[in-house]
């Protein structure tokens, strides 16, 4: 595997500077290789650290006498108490090691890697590289320790070691640094380097110079941490609060809404008013009854001169009845006369 920021040469050169012995052991004197549950969380503990301050932090938990299960179960602020809070990236770590830890139970419902005793060892590195939590360096630890698969363990503070002794040209990805060291070196080699590049880790730390590296390369990650892990816990009850606070606006909204319905607007007030149209038909609407009085009135008269007229007719009827009869009286009287 070859890629452009990593320099072999100079890497054999600093293997041979740090190199310990191949018989030097990788585990601390009360963890056995033969438990992979142990050498898991030995290698949690040894992640981003050094090789004193996890011998330390697994006795503690053998003095205090919690078993691997309690871990699993245990709130990661209840560990920290144990293995000192100032432990480097504590929260981050214990919360990995609950997480693995969990994962493994729920496989098989125990604590145990032992239904993998009769698979090959590429099931064997596809199943704990799958493991909820776990980082490569921890994986590859327990790889090459315990179950002999060829891999190399890498985290931030060895790929920040290789830049400062400009074996890398800059810091990259574990994740990235462990395929390269796996193409690099030979699996028969393997337990020595990675014993060399533990012991140039632990010498760094003695020396001041990764606190020195942590501080300058660090930074990033840890503001990614706080984004992944601390804000879900913080921001649920600002949500929650922020619920109640909407409530009112959305009252004051309805009551509003309610008020404008209610309220009739200068448009409807127009509206509501009488048009001219109307006004006019209003006013018609009287004459109208005027005109019907008034033809009342006409019909009345008219009836009365109707009355009138044939008064007056039979009036003259009469009178011309009456000269009538007083000329064939006359006419009468006359006749006898003579």
């Amino acid at each position: 595997m070859k890629t452009k920021w990593a320099k072999p040469t100079k890497f054999s050169a600093f293997l041979k500077k740090h190199r310990v012995g191949t018989d030097s052991s990788l585990l601390p004197e009360h963890v056995s290789a033969s438990d992979p549950v142990a050498v898991l969380v030995h290698s949690w503990l040894l992640w981003e650290s050094s090789s004193e301050q996890a011998a330390t932090a697994m006795a503690k938990l053998s003095e205090q006498r919690v078993d691997f299960n309690e871990l699993r179960v245990s709130l990661p602020h209840e560990v920290a108490g144990i293995i000192g809070k100032r432990y480097p990236r504590v929260e981050e770590r214990l919360h990995g090691i609950r997480r693995t830890l969990h994962d493994l139970f729920l496989r098989r419902h125990e604590l145990s890697f032992e239904y993998l005793g009769d698979k090959g060892k590429r099931d064997v590195k596809a199943e704990i590289e799958s493991l909820d939590g776990i980082t490569p360096f921890v994986s590859a630890r327990l790889l090459r320790i315990t179950f002999d698969v060829h891999a190399m363990p890498a985290d931030d503070q060895l790929s920040a070691l290789l830049h400062e002794h400009d074996v890398i040209d800059e810091p990259v990805d574990p994740e990235d640094l462990a395929g390269w060291l796996g193409t690099a070196v030979k699996a028969d080699e393997a337990v020595g380097a990675i014993a060399a590049m533990q012991a140039a880790v632990d010498a760094a730390w003695d020396e001041g110079t990764m606190t020195r590296l942590v501080r300058k390369h660090r930074p990033l990650r840890v503001v990614e941490v706080v984004e992944v892990v601390e804000p879900v816990a913080a921001e649920e009850p600002e949500a929650e609060a922020a619920e109640p606070a909407e409530a009112p606006a959305n009252k004051t909204a309805a009551k509003t809404a309610a008020k404008s319905t209610t309220r009739k607007t200068p448009a409807a007030k127009t509206a509501a008013k009488k048009s001219p149209a109307k006004k006019a038909a209003a006013k018609k609407a009287p004459a109208k009854k005027t005109a019907a009085k008034a033809s009342g009135k006409k019909t009345a008269t008219g009836k009365t001169a109707k009355k009138a007229t044939g008064r007056t007719t039979t009036a003259k009827s009469s009178g011309t009845r009456r000269k009538a009869v007083g000329r064939t009286t006359k006419r009468s009287t006359s006749s006898k006369r003579s």
